[in-house]
């Protein structure tokens, strides 16, 4: 399906003019949000920073980002105007990317760094709340598909714009470009109409009355929201390793093909996962999301076992259809999952924002770990270790996560 009979065709109950807006602005927040990525670290060096001093700021973004989500998940809970939460978001990524061009003094750059980790994580749950807002619960599957399209296009046109412009101007042009992009998507987030968007579903309280919400140890005392969560955990374990470790091996190996290898290994997955996240979302309604998840957790092993054996670098791309396959799937149904577990709770976004500060703590954790290891036993025993942690997770989906689709257990 194309991207403009996608948007020729309204999703559920919110108005064709905030539903673009919405995926527009899907598009401009991954635009921003990519800037703050491996340009980083160029900028940073040609100024001077030692490495030590750049992995500590990087490590701050990390911290931020991994304490500031299951709060930020609360407060996009309990704020109603999710509009300003993303609107006051974006001036504060544009304030820090603007510190990261003009002024990379230590401090300052840290406090870029905290502004971004906080940020970035409080607005990626308020796009998802808004979404739902618009829609509802039971079309929410093709809010989300919709969603990772543009997000994910968002991504792939960044990386190589971004890219050209830090290699043919400056190492600080990605981040004027960050801040200037903020423009377009306070402009998509301007046509997205308030009345819109439904306070009550957006936090997912579908009842005519708006029920109380659940109190945060009732939450946490979900055995299938702990399942899920320890599932995410696991998988991000595996998967955030999977391309540091091709590239860092491409530098060694293949030296004069490792920037070019590496651009294709970022955006093939990229491309999959656009062309097939609408498959993937109406999918997840007539399958149910079990089968879906499972697929997608059961192909991560085999992904890193054939970044094991494989060493022809243009092979590689090949094996990052993959990725793109795998990426689709993990990140539609983390949304939708979560969404059926708490439907009624009232407290969406803060379980969301749980779940996903899981999946942060394992990829936190797998850089370190998978690094020790390809330092001392090397490449092929970190891509085996990813293998056997990405089977476990596999198999914690089969034993830990039902069906949560109404429309598949209806059908059952």
């Amino acid at each position: 399906m194309s991207v403009s009979a996608t948007l020729a065709r309204p999703v559920g109950t919110g108005s064709p003019r905030s539903q673009r807006g919405l995926d527009w602005l899907n598009f401009f927040v991954a635009d921003v949000q990519t800037a703050f990525g491996p340009f980083i670290a160029v900028e940073l060096s040609v100024n001077g920073w030692t490495r030590s001093a750049i992995g500590a700021v990087l490590t701050i973004n990390g911290v931020v980002g991994i304490l500031a989500q299951a709060p930020g998940g609360a407060l996009v809970d309990a704020v109603r105007a999710k509009r300003a939460v993303i609107g006051v978001c974006l001036g504060l990524i544009a304030a820090g990317a603007l510190i990261f061009a003009r002024f990379p003094a230590f401090w300052l750059v840290v406090i870029a760094q905290a502004l971004h980790g906080a940020t970035g994580a409080v607005a990626q749950t308020a796009l998802y709340a808004i979404g739902l807002g618009l829609v509802g619960h039971r079309v929410y599957h093709r809010r989300v598909g919709r969603s990772e399209r543009w997000n994910t296009l968002g991504n792939a046109a960044t990386a190589m714009g971004m890219g050209a412009l830090g290699h043919f101007l400056s190492p600080a042009a990605p981040f004027y470009a960050a801040a200037l992009l903020c423009v377009p998507a306070g402009a998509a987030l301007f046509t997205i109409r308030g009345a819109d968007i439904d306070y009550r579903r957006a936090r997912g309280a579908e009842r005519r009355k708006e029920p109380k919400a659940a109190r945060f140890r009732e939450l946490l005392a979900n055995r299938r929201l702990r399942g899920f969560a320890l599932c995410v955990f696991l998988f991000q374990f595996a998967d955030a390793s999977i391309l540091p470790l091709a590239s860092e091996r491409l530098t060694e190996g293949a030296r004069g093909l490792s920037e070019l290898v590496t651009a294709a290994l970022v955006a093939v997955p990229q491309v999959v996962t656009a062309i097939i996240a609408g498959t993937v979302a109406a999918r997840s309604e007539r399958w149910g999301r079990r089968p879906l998840l499972l697929g997608g957790f059961a192909v991560l092993p085999v992904r890193a076992a054939l970044f094991a054996v494989v060493g022809t670098p243009f092979l590689l791309p090949a094996i990052q259809i993959l990725g793109g396959a795998t990426t689709a799937v993990v990140g539609i149904m983390i949304p939708l999952i979560v969404a059926d577990i708490t439907q009624g709770t009232g407290r969406y976004n803060a379980a969301l924002g749980v779940v996903l500060m899981c999946g942060l703590i394992g990829a936190s954790l797998s850089t370190t770990v998978t690094g020790f290891l390809a330092q001392h036993l090397g490449f092929g025993a970190a891509f085996a270790g990813i293998a056997v942690v990405a089977a476990l997770a596999t198999f914690a989906v089969w034993l830990l996560v039902p069906e949560t689709s109404q429309e598949a257990l209806r059908e059952d």
